[in-house]
């Protein structure tokens, strides 16, 4: 009876303790995403220089990478908190994020690699600083504000 009550409270650490990796993973890669994406906001009235293409290109990658990382960790929530009271909460997080991304894709790039820093900034500071807060209420709701501060 002891091993087994033991048993039970390794597996429930260890669950709990990879779940609050994944909102970790979560809170770093959404970070991460929009860091880049606000530093090539920032250069995108300089996009037709010589030059910058290259370093935009290269904040794009990072932007991706996050964004494949971000998506890892959103499906491993969903996974993790299928049968749980947390499950809205990584539903919403999915659903904004998609949100973002989709606007991101569709009219945040095209005006910051066409040199229209004024419109890419609009966006970026209207409608995705709001799914910003939602996302980053969903991720303190999942335990975010227990990680280690994100870089």
């Amino acid at each position: 009876m002891k091993k087994l009550f033991i048993t039970g409270i390794i597996a429930a650490f260890a669950m709990q303790f990879a779940q609050a990796s994944t909102v970790c993973d979560a809170k770093t890669s959404l970070n991460d995403a929009r860091s880049n994406l606000v530093e090539m906001v920032g250069m995108s009235d300089k996009a037709a220089e010589e030059g910058i293409k290259a370093e935009l290109d290269a904040l794009r990658e990072k932007v991706n990478a996050a964004t494949t990382n971000l998506k890892t960790a959103i499906a491993a929530l969903e996974g993790e908190n299928a049968e749980t009271a947390s499950k809205d909460v990584v539903a919403t997080l999915k659903t904004t994020w998609a949100d973002f991304e989709n606007t991101r894709e569709s009219e945040i790039m095209p005006n910051v690699y066409s040199g229209k820093k004024a419109d890419a900034k609009a966006i970026a500071t209207g409608i995705q600083a709001e799914r910003m807060a939602v996302m980053n209420d969903s991720i303190s709701k999942l335990g975010g504000d227990s990680c280690e501060e994100a870089k």
